[in-house]
């Protein structure tokens, strides 16, 4: 048992994604995950034991995604969740709460109004959002090192300029193990 437990803590997972705001606006998004409760339950059947793994997780990530010409969007944020898996099929689902912090950077010139009632032309022009989030992925391990997940996401961005705003995301990538060198 210890031995297992070892083993897992020498596992780091990184996970690569296609992230597309509202599917069609695509991008990229990076991030690990960590482990902070696992159990595991052993069902006895005649055709054969079921195992059922369960777990708590935290999960940082960063992602940016391109809306052409209007605006290039980077999210931070971590979702905390529970995983869930069951047999031998190493499928599993998850579901998560996502907090996060979203930057909108415009595409083109922004023009600002100045004191004197003037427009300035301000490039780079951004505004900063808390956007939480509810998630749903599904994913199943290839191997002990590579396995894939599908992962959608519907979150709000807070403080926008009309009140409320309802973003969708998709995530489709690969989970990748990584050994720490220190074990």
């Amino acid at each position: 048992m210890a031995n297992a437990q070892e083993k897992k803590q020498l596992d780091i997972p990184i996970s690569i994604a296609y992230y597309g705001h509202y599917i069609t606006h695509n991008g990229i998004k990076i991030g690990t995950q960590y482990d902070w409760k696992e159990w595991e339950k052993t069902k006895v059947r005649k055709r054969g034991n079921l195992n059922k793994q369960r777990k708590i997780f935290a999960s940082p990530q960063i992602g940016l995604y391109r809306h052409p010409k209007n605006h290039t969007g980077l999210l931070f944020n971590v979702d905390i969740g529970y995983q869930r898996s069951r047999g031998q099929r190493k499928t599993y689902t998850a579901y998560a709460l996502g907090l996060g912090y979203m930057t909108q950077i415009n595409s083109g010139i922004t023009y600002v109004y100045k004191s004197d009632d003037s427009l300035e032309e301000k490039k780079w022009a951004s505004r900063g959002y808390f956007m939480p989030t509810l998630n749903t992925e599904i994913g199943r391990r290839i191997n002990h090192k590579v396995g894939w997940y599908s992962k959608l996401s519907l979150g709000s961005k807070l403080n926008y300029n009309t009140g409320k705003s309802l973003e969708f995301f998709l995530e489709l990538g690969a989970k990748i193990n990584i050994k720490n060198k220190k074990g």
